[in-house]
């Protein structure tokens, strides 16, 4: 079966939602009434997607693990003197996965705007939207070659600004837009020069090929000029993967896109675009390798993401921002594994983080829905009674974030703590941050589902209800996934080990008593995470002694540690005060006076010579005589 499909499919849906939308939407009322068959084209593609990608799966899985490898090249795209990059797609062990978690989850992400959306005004544009976001993100894991990934890379960052200031007349909700799309733009800057360095040096963009060569001039010995090259193209392009995937120092984008449409969180949050980073490292991770500067950057730099987006959801109000911070938070943890050169650890928590994430996002959506618009945790509690499905699915999803055993996120965030504390590309210390992060992230999960779900409703003008079923279906299966989808990855019996290692040739030692120390270690922090949480929660008066006691440090926690406003101080506001200046004096007072000036004189002159056109014969003799006298003039007293 033709991989392509796999991002023909969704194209089409955005095609023929975008044309229902902009052909219907100057009739009144016409794109609102069809907004359920608007979701279902674009459902329909997003699963048909899926289904090939289940094919392809088992393609792959049918063929010797060493040649596991399905390509496709479409035609020649780019051709400049030694680069020539066709438009090939390629799929791999690590593709595949990718492909199916970007359009399973993707399908119930879009089954569950049909109701989310009911009431939009023009949802044609909506859909049309999220399609387009699926195939760029499609795009981006299948690209055979450094170029083709950068397209999709490049296409999932427009359609986040799209999708993030959907309700663009609301002014909060466009900036939240902008501010993603520049933010975005200033990691990729480090994408394309590390991608210059890396074409300037093995002389190929293609993923195979790159291979290739760098395994060759490893075998042959790498210089110092050369390593230093590596170390700086793969932090050149872990830049890149700042942006992306909201790791510190350009995350301050990511909490500021729940101005979107709920599913746009879950489907940017959960399953996509954040993910990219983790992706693009993995894929790489011959060259990574070779850079112990470069994983101990990734690495640490993870490990502190993780650490400080928990410490600022443990004072976030409103339900969305904290699941936001948990984003940053997890991707930190992400970055942590293969900053460690555990790349298939960090795989393995995008995939169970896809599953929790999504249905913790959605179950969200659920709770604000059910609210009518609210989104403060301080004004909820005792949903689980009005809104009994989603409290149920939702508990599955905090146990998961939690790392509780059985459910996946214990498995992948175990595995990430163990290769932490064990690599020898890891310490102690990036082993305490993570473990210290575990033990936050329960507790302020804690607090959002207590405050939630647990006591009674602390607004009395709000009435709950549950969500309907097309709402609720999608969070029971993501439900189902949570709870069963780390089995894949069980230690020492790694079905997913297994599966990647033609692309992530990774050597897992043998089982250590020290692994479940930790493992107990791990499981215990969590626990008390939960029952300290639990305990502050369910009594409020402790909660507000304990806010009252600490007060400077929660104004700081809940102001996000002032982040936002010393860059807006430090980089922002400068930067438009240099423009305004430079805009004023450079370009008002100078460039403009110029061209004016130039303007001004030009017509002036046309004004002048135009007098002498009069149309008289007698005036143009004349004007002739006198010019040939002054012309013979001339030459008489230039003989002389």
């Amino acid at each position: 079966m033709s991989i392509s499909l796999i991002i023909l499919f969704p194209l089409l849906g955005f095609l023929i939602n975008g044309l229902w939308y902009g052909f219907f939407q100057t009739a009144k009322g016409a794109h609102k009434a069809h907004s359920g068959v608007t979701g279902i084209i674009a459902s329909i593609a997003i699963f048909a997607s899926f289904a090939v990608s289940l094919w392809v799966f088992f393609e792959l899985k049918a063929m010797p693990e060493e040649s596991r490898m399905i390509q496709e090249t479409l035609f020649q795209w780019i051709k400049v003197g030694t680069l020539n990059v066709d438009f090939t797609l390629r799929v791999d062990p690590l593709s595949s996965l990718f492909t199916l978690v970007i359009s399973g989850v993707g399908t119930l992400i879009h089954l569950y705007s049909i109701g989310y959306m009911h009431h939009d005004e023009s949802p044609g544009k909506f859909f049309a939207y999220l399609n387009l976001f699926c195939f760029a993100m499609l795009i981006l894991v299948l690209g055979g070659s450094l170029p083709v990934l950068f397209m999709g890379w490049e296409g999932v960052g427009l359609c986040s600004y799209l999708l993030i200031g959907y309700w663009y007349t609301d002014m909060d909700k466009a900036i939240a837009g902008k501010k993603a799309f520049v933010v975005n733009r200033i990691g990729d800057l480090g994408f394309i020069l590390g991608l210059f360095l890396v074409f300037g040096m093995f002389g190929t963009l293609d993923f195979v090929e790159l291979r290739e060569r760098v395994m060759q001039m490893t075998a042959q010995g790498l210089t110092p000029g050369q390593l230093s090259t590596i170390t700086a193209a793969c932090l050149l392009m872990f830049l890149g993967c700042t942006g992306k995937s909201a790791q510190i120092p350009l995350y301050i984008w990511l909490p500021d896109a729940m101005a979107g449409p709920t599913p746009v969180s879950a489907l940017i949050h959960a399953a996509t675009m954040v993910t990219s980073g983790i992706y693009l490292i993995s894929r790489l991770n011959f060259m990574f390798s070779l850079s112990e500067t470069t994983l101990h950057v990734i690495a640490w730099t993870g490990a502190l993401t993780a650490f400080f987006a928990a410490t600022i959801a443990v004072a976030q109000n409103d339900i969305k921002k904290v699941l936001a911070y948990s984003t940053v938070s997890q991707l930190g943890y992400m970055f942590l594994g293969v900053g460690v050169a555990s790349y298939t650890a960090g795989v393995f928590h995008v995939i169970t983080h896809a599953f929790f994430k999504a249905l913790l996002f959605l179950g969200a959506g659920s709770v604000i829905h059910g609210m009518h618009e609210e989104q403060d945790i301080t004004k909820m509690g005792g949903l689980r009674k009005t809104m009994p499905q989603t409290y149920f699915v939702f508990l599955i999803g905090w146990l998961a974030i939690c790392g509780i055993p059985p459910f996946s996120g214990f498995f992948s965030k175990d595995e990430i703590l163990w290769q932490a504390f064990s690599s020898h590309h890891g310490s102690k210390a990036l082993w305490v941050l993570g473990a210290l992060t575990a033990v936050m992230t329960a507790f302020y999960m804690t607090r959002l589902f207590v405050l939630t779900f647990w006591g009674d409703l602390r607004s009395k003008d709000v009435h709950p209800h549950e969500s309907p079923l097309i709402m609720t279906i999608p969070l029971m299966v993501l439900a189902l996934l949570s709870l069963s989808g780390g089995w894949m990855g069980i230690p020492h019996l790694s079905w997913l080990d297994h599966w990647l290692s033609s692309v992530i040739p990774e050597h897992e030692g043998a089982e250590n008593t020290m692994e479940w120390v930790l493992m107990g270690l791990s499981v215990a922090g969590a626990v008390m995470g939960i029952l300290l949480s639990t305990s502050l929660y369910r009594d409020l008066k402790k909660a507000a002694a304990l806010r009252q006691r600490f007060a400077g440090l929660y104004r700081l926690l809940n102001h996000k540690w002032y982040v936002d406003e010393a860059y807006s101080k430090v980089l922002v506001q400068p930067l438009i005060h240099a423009s305004k200046f430079l805009w004023k004096t450079i370009d008002v007072n100078f460039i403009d006076r110029l061209v004016v000036g130039f303007g001004r004189a030009s017509f002036w002159t046309g004004q002048t010579l135009r007098g002498s056109q009069t149309g008289l014969i007698q005036t143009y003799a004349m004007i002739f005589v006198i010019g040939f006298i002054a012309f013979m003039g001339y030459i008489i007293y230039g003989l002389r």
